[in-house]
């Protein structure tokens, strides 16, 4: 039974591996910043579960907290980003509606 443990977690692990890696292309290719943002949060999320898988892996409690931290940091650093993204958003609509004002 142990030995189905592991592999199950390994096969968790390698999932989450692949996944990641999904995340770092969509970060990368875009082609939009909303889709540069989720790719972000896909990547932040899937840190957050493979740290806790390889805390199960490793038998480390204290992987668990550095889980929790880098889980609350991503979400601040995501929720920044939107708040960026829609005051730059804002911005260009009024630069937008001024300009045509003067045509």
């Amino acid at each position: 039974m142990e030995l189905v443990k592991l592999y199950s977690v390994v096969a968790v692990i390698g999932f989450l591996a692949v996944a990641l890696l999904f995340g770092l292309i969509r970060t990368i290719k875009g082609p939009r910043r909303p889709d540069r943002i989720m790719g972000i949060n896909m990547i932040g999320s899937f840190s957050t579960a493979l740290l806790a898988a390889l805390s199960v892996f490793l038998k480390q409690n204290w992987l668990l907290d550095v889980c929790l931290v880098y889980c609350l940091i991503s979400f601040l650093a995501v929720m920044i980003l939107s708040k960026i993204h829609i005051s730059e958003s804002q911005d260009d609509r009024s630069e937008e509606e001024e300009n045509s004002l003067y045509e």
